[in-house]
Formats: C-alpha cells, structure tokens, sequence
C-alpha cells in the first residue's frame, strides 16, 4: 500500500514524466556525442565530462520535478496538498507532454532500429569491400604514413579471406582528398562495401574510428571507435577485420570467416619503421625506393624476426632495380633474394614475400616465376602484385583473362587503366581505344603525370586528337610546361609542323636545358630542310652529349637522311656500334633492326662499307620478317614499319607496301613515317603506296576535325591559343 501511494503521490506530481523524459533525452544526447565527438577530434574528457553531468543532474531534475509545478501560470512551487486536484493547463499546453513523449518514443524506437540488424542492409551476395585510406586527425601532415599504413594493413589482413573481392591499394588511394561520397566512391571502384575511418595518434595513445557503409544505399552496416595504447594497434586492426567480415562475408562463404593475420612485430618502433618504409616504396620511384629500403633495414634492425618487414625489403630493392634513377646498389638482387627466404623461413604463408619471389625469377626468366606468382594468390587471392606480374608476363590471350580480374581488384588505377585501354584497342580497334580512353580521364583530370603517360600512350598508337585532350587537361590541371610537351607529338601526327615547331622553340625558351625538345626541334628542322638550324642543332646536342656519346644515334640518324654521311659516320663511331654486323643473333641493339636502320646502312654504303652493309640487311631483314610472319606477333606496328622501312631501302617495293598496310590496320596515324625520309622515295609511283598515301591523308583531315572540336571545349586555353593564333605568349 505504501509504495503504490508513494508512486501514486510521483505520478501526481509529473516525477515519474520528468524522470522518463530526462533519461531519453540524456541517452539521446549521449548517443550523438559518441557519434561525432571522435570524428571532429573532441577531447575525450568532454565526453567523461558530459556523462558525468548527466548522471549528477538526474537526481536534481527529479528535485525539481517533486517541488515545482508547471500550469497556466507558469512554473510555481506545487503546495497543493497529497490527493488533491493538481493544477489544470489549458490550450496547447495542455498537449504539450503528449507531444513530448510521442516524439522522444519515436526517436528512441528509430535509434533502437538503426542500431538492431533490422535497419541493416543484407551482405552483399559477392561482396568486395575497397578500404579507404584513415583520415589522419593529428594535426601533423608528417603522420599520414601512420594512417595510410594502417589502412593498408586492414587491405592486406582482409585480402586473405576466401569469398571476398579486395579492391586494391592503387585504386582505392587514388580517392584520397577528392571530396566523393560513399555512393559515388563505390560505383567508381565497383565496391559493394566500403570502409572508412580516421586515425589520432597522440603519444602513446592511439585513437581510432572505423565504419562498414553499404555501397548500394550508402547506410551504416557497422561502426566503432576505439582508444587504446599504441601497443594495442594490432589488437586494433584484428577486431576491425574481424566485424567487417561477421559483417559482409558470411553470405559468400555460407559460414563465419576470420583473418588470420601473419606474425607480426611486437616492437612498436620497428612497426613505425616498417610503415614509413611501406609509405616510401609506394611512390615506386627511384628516390623513395631508396628511401623505403633504409626505413625497411632500420626496422628488421630493431626487430630482425619481423617477417613482414622482410617481404616489403625484397619489394623495395626490386623496385630500386627497375627504376633506377638513382643507382641501386651493386648486389641489390642478391639482398632482395636473401630477405625473401628470410620472409618465408619466419612465416610461410607470406603472399607477399611469393610475390617478390616471382618478380625475381621473372627478372631472370626462370621457369618458376608464374608458379610462384600463383602460390602468391592461392595465400592471398587479392594480392594485386602477383596479378600485374603476371599479367605483364604471360601470353596475350592468357594475359586478358588475368586483366578481367584486375578489372575487379584495380579499377582506378593509372596502371590498370592503360592495359585495358590497350586491350581495347586489340580487341575493337580504333572506336574501342577511343571510348575507353574518354572513360579513363576523369579519373586523372587533376594529376598532371597519369594524363600524360595516358597521353603517351594515345601519342605512340597514333590517336592524335586523345593526345591533344590528355595534354589540354594537363594545362587545366596546373602544368603548362608538360602540356606543351605532350601537344608536339599530335601536331606532328597531322604535319601542323609550323605549331610543333612554335612549341618546342618556345618550351626550349622557357627551359634552355630541356634537351627533349632539342630532338623534336632537329626533327622539324631536317624536314623543313633549315639547314642552319639543323647545324646549330647538331652541335648543341654533340656538346650535350660529349661525356655519354651514346645518346647521339639520333643525331647520326638526321645526318643521314640529310645525305651528310661522312659527318654521320664520325657521329655513329663516337656513339659505339650500334649493331654487331658480325653477330649471329642481330638485332638485339637499342637501335638494332629498327626503323632507323636504313640511315646506318646507307651510311655504311656511302662510306665503302658495302659488305658489311649487305651483312647487316640480309640479317635484319630475315629477322624482321620472321617476326612479321609470326603467328604470335605484338599487336603493335613497330616490327610492321621497321620492315617496311628496311624493304623501301633495299628495294622490295611490295614488301614494303605490305607492311605499311600492317602498319596502317594496327594504328590510325604513325609517327615514325614521313614520306620525305629518302628510303620512302623509292615507293613513289607504286599503285598501292599511293592508296596508303591517301589513306593516310585521309586519316589526318579526320583527326584535325577531332582534335579541333577538343579545342571548343577548351576556350581559355594557352595551348589552344597558340595552335590558333601561330604566337607564343
């Protein structure tokens, strides 16, 4: 009886509705501030401070509730005595508690919701998650290594689980900083998942945020925040990958899956190391190669058993191998073959350190190297390593089928990119190349180096008017310098040489050091037959070239086709021989076999070096047509005009017309043809030269319309300006 009065005497005096309403709004606001207080980087004593608050100012919210009454005259002190008639609040006040309490049960009912599996979208049925790189809320730009590693080894731990797709780092990164949201982010990638996150490094403390976001509705499938010790980071990482994947990947596998991850460091600075060194190698320059391969040595030095940090050293002096800007050191094979068996003997199930393996027996042509390269995806099925190698490695026809699954795992990089671009073209032809082409560029409308190796590629098949739109984006996105550069060659495709010319003088203005241009302006100038700047030309780059005289084939070349043969020959010898007219296997030279080949032989011929010319196009000639016959030759036209080239000159007209129209069936405009090299001369009058003469006229006048139309969507265009007006600025 007691305690019903006592509820009864709460109801009365409205505690029971305070109390109620007071708990569902605290919660509510505990909720938000557990939601957004770590993402905007909020001390954590704020949010002890408010739960705190909270807590203490229930019981003074249910003081006040039992000594205060609200009703038409506003709060007053309740004096009315136990089981009498409470006061009475009339109009829309008197509503007011109803609507109230209606709104905060429907808030609490939606926040239930929303955190149950109800609300939850179903796994995806074949899901492929891209991890994003963490936003780094250290206010230190010095510590992005930190928050990228972390992402990176969330990509790697998740890249072992059967039945679920990886999207890999090059593509995944390549978002970083572009203002997408997770909608946009998962249709570009072809994600079904996508995580995100953000990493504080303070100390020793480490504080870090994670979410799952279905890539179809952009919905929330699961987030958590964490804050522990920097000693926990790995702790960290094992429970992020272990909810994403009770999250996604059940319904591909039909049972639980977990990461195993490989042993790892327990040394924290030697994890730091090993991150800095990962960071480095990404860049997969030179300069950071080097710079990788001493943060990866620093950290095995402090903790040598850190199998990781052995694989990622292998990696980081191969890629000093193949770009060696900077000299790579002297036994750098032998070290990167050594740190992989060290990988391998502390864990075995290194993808990684497989990976590595097969770049180095690739680098040798050992017969092994696909077979560890698969033994590299059996352990990790999204290691995107092994599939580029072997993509670059393996016949055509097989190499498409391995270039479908990179479709999936790399869709936004440069890297992938290219290659479908390139298949494309083998597969469709022209139309083909030029609608994906367009496709590839807004993924790398703002970096001015991806546009113009796209660019490049465009300029070496002979796609004029793609090159021209790579070089007008290059300007728009900051560098007008390489947007110059790259619009030469497309002039020169449809023989506007005027504007060649007036780019490459003016790039030669801005960067008098700019020996690129140097070529392309001897180039025009032999052609134009403007004797006195070929002769300027000529010694300008022999003074260049003094101390590596290998470089000057090129200019040998030019004196050739001019007819200047005594002063090519001094050239040829001072650049070394180019071919060994005495080897049985010709042909292997940088210049070898080639279609530069007819000014040597005719610089021999002129020079009473009958014999050895005869040798030399008797053997390049066999060569060139057994590449030509071949079954599987490339599917480029390098092997097509080298030949026609070499038959020109010696005098096989239908030989020579053959090839050009392999030449002409495998890209719409070539460069290294000009009918005005003196070997080309000996086709005038052959029926079917004159065919491809008009077809190739007939190509150009196309590709100037093209590359005009490019140029309306450019108005305020430089490069645009001087290809119209003929003036620099």
């Amino acid at each position: 009886m007691r305690s019903t009065a006592l509820l009864q005497r709460l109801r009365e005096r409205g505690v029971l509705r305070v109390a109620a309403s007071y708990a569902v709004i605290a919660w509510l606001l505990l909720q938000i501030a557990d939601v957004t207080f770590e993402p905007l980087g909020v001390p954590r004593w704020l949010m002890i401070a408010l739960i705190t608050t909270a807590v203490l100012g229930f019981p003074v919210a249910i003081m006040l509730a039992w000594h205060f009454e609200l009703g038409d005259r506003g709060l007053t002190r309740d004096n009315v005595a136990d089981a009498a008639a409470r006061p009475v609040v009339h109009g829309l006040r008197r509503y007011a508690d109803v609507a109230i309490i209606g709104v905060l049960l429907a808030t609490v009912a939606a926040l239930l919701v929303r955190q149950s599996d109800l609300a939850k979208p179903p796994p995806p049925d074949r899901p492929t998650i891209a991890v994003l790189p963490f936003a780094n809320l250290s206010g230190d730009p010095e510590q992005e290594y930190f928050s990228d590693g972390l992402a990176q080894e969330l990509l790697d731990r998740l890249g072992r689980v059967p039945g679920l797709a990886v999207i890999g780092r090059s593509s995944s990164f390549s978002l970083k900083g572009k203002d997408l949201d997770t909608l946009a982010v998962a249709e570009r990638l072809g994600a079904t998942t996508i995580l995100e996150g953000a990493v504080r490094r303070d100390g020793v403390r480490l504080k870090v945020s994670a979410t799952l976001l279905d890539g179809r509705t952009g919905r929330t499938m699961w987030s958590q925040s964490y804050d522990r010790a920097m000693t926990d980071v790995f702790a960290v990482q094992e429970d992020v990958a272990a909810a994403v994947i009770a999250s996604i990947v059940p319904a591909a596998r039909g049972e639980p899956a977990s990461a195993a991850a490989p042993p790892m460091t327990a040394n924290v600075s030697a994890y730091d190391l090993y991150l800095l060194g990962l960071s480095a190698q990404e860049a997969q320059t030179g300069h950071r190669a080097r710079d990788a391969v001493n943060y990866l040595e620093q950290a095995l030095r402090v903790d040598p058993r850190f199998a990781k940090a052995h694989a990622a050293l292998a990696r980081a002096l191969l890629i000093w191998l193949e770009q060696a800007v900077v000299p790579p050191p002297a036994d750098a094979e032998k070290r990167a073959e050594a740190e992989i068996y060290k990988a391998l003997a502390l864990d075995p199930s290194s993808s990684e350190a497989y990976a590595s393996l097969c770049a180095l027996l690739y680098r040798a042509e050992h017969a092994d190297a696909e077979a560890n390269c698969k033994r590299a995806l059996d352990l990790n099925p999204n290691n995107t390593t092994a599939l580029w190698l072997l993509h670059d490695h393996l016949r055509p026809d097989d190499a498409d089928v391995v270039l479908t699954r990179l479709a999936q795992l790399d869709p936004a990089s440069l890297r992938f990119w290219r290659a479908h671009i390139r298949t494309a073209f083998w597969q469709g032809g022209g139309d083909a190349y030029k609608k994906e082409f367009d496709r590839a560029l807004p993924f790398f409308s703002a970096d001015p180096d991806a546009l113009n190796l796209l660019g490049r590629s465009a300029r070496t098949r002979g796609f004029a008017a793609q090159a021209l739109h790579a070089s007008l984006l290059i300007e728009r996105a900051g560098n007008l310098d390489l947007a110059a550069f790259s619009t030469i060659v497309p002039l020169m495709l449809v023989d506007n040489e005027p504007r060649a010319k007036l780019m490459a003088d003016w790039l030669r203005r801005r960067d008098p050091l700019q020996d690129i241009a140097l070529w392309f302006a001897l180039e025009l100038a032999v052609l134009t037959a403007d004797r006195k700047s070929v002769d300027a030309l000529t010694a300008e780059l022999s003074l260049r070239h003094a101390a590596n005289p290998q470089g000057l084939g090129g200019v040998a070349f030019w004196l050739a086709v001019q007819g200047r043969y005594a002063e090519a020959a001094e050239v040829y010898a001072r650049a070394g021989p180019l071919l060994d007219i005495n080897s049985n296997t010709p042909g292997e030279g940088a210049h070898a076999c080639s279609a530069s080949t007819p000014a040597l032989l005719r610089t021999y011929r002129a020079m009473g070096r009958t014999d050895e010319a005869q040798r030399l196009a008797t053997r390049c000639l066999a060569l060139l047509r057994g590449r030509y016959e071949e079954e599987d030759t490339p599917r480029d036209s390098d092997t097509a005009l080298a030949l026609a080239a070499l038959a020109a000159n010696e005098g096989y007209k239908d030989e020579a017309v053959r090839a050009l129209r392999t030449n002409v069936e495998r890209k719409p405009l070539e460069l290294f043809f000009d009918p005005r090299l003196p070997w080309y001369r000996n086709l005038e009058g052959h029926p079917g030269y004159a065919d491809y003469l008009a077809e190739r006229q007939r190509r150009m006048e196309q590709a100037r319309a093209e590359m005009e139309s490019i140029q309306e969507q450019f108005p305020d265009s430089v490069i645009v300006r001087m290809i119209r007006t003929g003036q620099a600025p």
